[in-house]
């Protein structure tokens, strides 16, 4: 995982996205395991070392593998990627592979072989551009990766939190497939740009799955062309309306600086600025563009903007520009044209890209098609009228087991917001039994649900958010819940420290890292930790209470 700067901890080189090159690499391995790179496999020998015992009569039995690989389409540094392990591989297309430890391989190919290839056509349809990385394989890590994927080009890197049994939460394989064209063939010049990486690859995804909705709604034969288009579109903006909510929680815990596109990093690591407002903020900027321009005029912009700039390298400025010149292309200026067309060109030159760019805070909120937000607002409704009724004795039944996980995740992340200090323990045991959000192994479920116990105090959570945060470390699940049990003094803060040193070494470092600053951690994440740490830390760290509390429990 080299993303952002850790390509320098592999190789020597300019690590840094301005820069592209080529690479040829040989990898060699024990015979037990397979190599898998950011690039296609050429070649693979097997051979028997000399012996190393110094005992020529006994010949070795210990054998290598060499695998040999060649990437020919120019990548930046952040896009090497290399994996070694004991794999088992299974076929999707011709051009897709999954690879995985042989004991998920199977749950893997399950979960990720109905769509994948689908993916890539769909994503050539829309950008009228080839995929060019000749293979699209997929490797699902060990459960500490962090992330929920990579795009190393030929060879996605995904979390097993994913697997989830239906195929869910395939958005994910759409998103880092996005990746192939924006990112990774048209590529953020610095990382203070970060956002036409990512902006551009959620809107990108959100179109892949717009077209895969539709589709399987359609070929069903349950709904016409017509009514499968408009469920595709709602889903969509079902997903964009869930993750508003998240960068809403994002912005409001970030520095006001981190909140912009334009992120001023200076010399700052791109990891500690990591966060959904290049994602999402992103993503609004241009669909505030083609909600203002339209979706067939914007499909034209993104298929000439991916033409331009592919193979190349882009900032916001040099993209501002090209949208400005693109749309000028468009609507020229006559005074034989309309007036509506006349007003289009004005609200385009009026389009206010400094407040986009560099403005912080969340951006304007877009008018969303909420069809599918209103049965689950309903329900939060329902559920906080029963928290505040004396008389209500029976909660809310509503059967919701035939929700998608959209619609499951909008109704928790509404309770979330609705949650007051009033909100009684009771109501959410009751939600607990009756939708088992606590049981479920679907991990956006679960992690939202946890969020809310943890909210109201409820200390029957603390085994399960342990089990979750300690069994997978993927930072978009780990790093909230352990800052909420933080914020719970001193129970749960204490829970969220001793987890977290007991645990650490399981941790990607990148993970450990920031769930350490997270915590406010003044020690050494590569180290062993014992309770005197734990007690020094807070001393230092702890509010009043905390302190009184530990210099009690340990006679200081």
């Amino acid at each position: 995982q080299c993303q952002a700067i850790h390509a320098r901890s592999i190789i020597p080189c300019q690590d840094r996205p301005a820069v592209k090159f080529t690479y040829g690499a040989k990898v060699t391995v024990p015979s037990w395991a397979t190599a898998v790179m950011s690039a296609p496999m050429a070649d693979l020998t097997s051979s028997t070392p000399p012996s190393s015992n110094n005992d020529d009569t006994k010949p070795s039995t210990t054998t290598t593998k060499t695998f040999e690989f060649h990437q020919s389409v120019p990548i930046p540094s952040y896009l090497l990627a290399l994996a070694v392990g004991h794999l088992s591989s299974r076929d999707i297309s011709p051009r897709c592979r999954i690879y995985a430890e042989p004991s998920i391989l199977q749950a893997a190919h399950a979960e990720f072989s109905p769509a994948t290839e689908t993916f890539i056509q769909i994503a050539e349809s829309i950008t009228d551009l080839p995929y060019v990385w000749t293979r699209a394989d997929i490797l699902c890590l060990p459960p500490s990766f962090p992330y929920g994927g990579m795009e190393n080009p030929c060879l996605t890197f995904v979390t097993p939190t994913l697997l989830a049994g239906d195929g869910s939460l395939v958005n994910v394989i759409a998103h880092e497939i996005a990746h192939s064209w924006t990112g990774n063939l048209v590529t953020n010049r610095t990382w203070s740009h970060f956002w036409l990486n990512e902006g551009w690859t959620v809107w990108l995804q959100r179109k892949i799955m717009e077209r895969w909705e539709a589709l399987h709604r359609w070929d069903d034969g349950n709904e016409t062309e017509e009514e499968a288009w408009a469920h595709a579109k709602e889903i969509s903006h079902l997903d964009a309306m869930v993750q508003w909510d998240s960068l809403e929680g994002d912005v409001d815990s970030l520095p006001s600086k981190a909140t912009r596109l334009n992120i001023p990093l200076g010399r700052g690591d791109p990891d500690d600025s990591y966060s959904r407002v290049p994602y999402e903020k992103g993503f609004n900027l241009l669909f505030a563009l083609e909600t203002l321009v339209g979706e067939k005029v914007f499909l034209g912009l993104m298929r000439a903007y991916l033409k331009h700039f592919q193979y190349g390298f882009v900032t916001s400025e040099e993209f501002r520009d090209f949208v400005m010149t693109y749309l000028e292309g468009i609507f020229v200026e006559d005074s034989k044209e309309d007036d509506n067309e006349n007003l289009m060109k004005a609200r385009i030159r009026e389009f206010d890209w400094n407040t986009w760019l560099n403005g912080e805070g969340m951006p304007p909120k877009p008018s969303f098609n909420d069809a599918l937000a209103k049965d689950a607002q309903s329900l939060c409704d329902a559920w906080m009228k029963f928290d505040s009724s004396a008389t209500l004795i029976e909660p809310p039944l509503t059967n919701i087991s035939n929700w998608s996980t959209l619609q499951k995740v909008y109704f928790l992340n509404k309770v979330q917001t609705a949650i007051t200090p009033k909100t009684r323990l009771s109501t959410v045991k009751a939600m607990k039994d009756a939708y088992k959000f606590d049981q479920s192994t679907n991990c956006e479920l679960l992690s939202e649900f946890c969020k809310i116990a943890i909210q109201c105090r409820d200390e029957e959570i603390f085994p399960v958010v342990v089990r979750f945060i300690t069994t997978q470390g993927r930072m978009k699940y780990v790093r909230p819940l352990y800052r909420a049990l933080f914020e719970w003094a001193p129970v749960g803060r204490h829970l969220a420290v001793q987890t977290f040193l007991s645990s650490k070494d399981f941790y990607h470092p990148i993970a450990a890292k920031m769930l350490a600053t997270d915590l406010g951690a003044d020690v050494d994440t590569n180290t062993d930790t014992d309770t005197d740490t734990v007690v020094e830390w807070w001393l230092v760290a702890g509010t009043e209470e905390e302190k009184w509390y530990y210099k009690l429990k340990y006679d200081i």
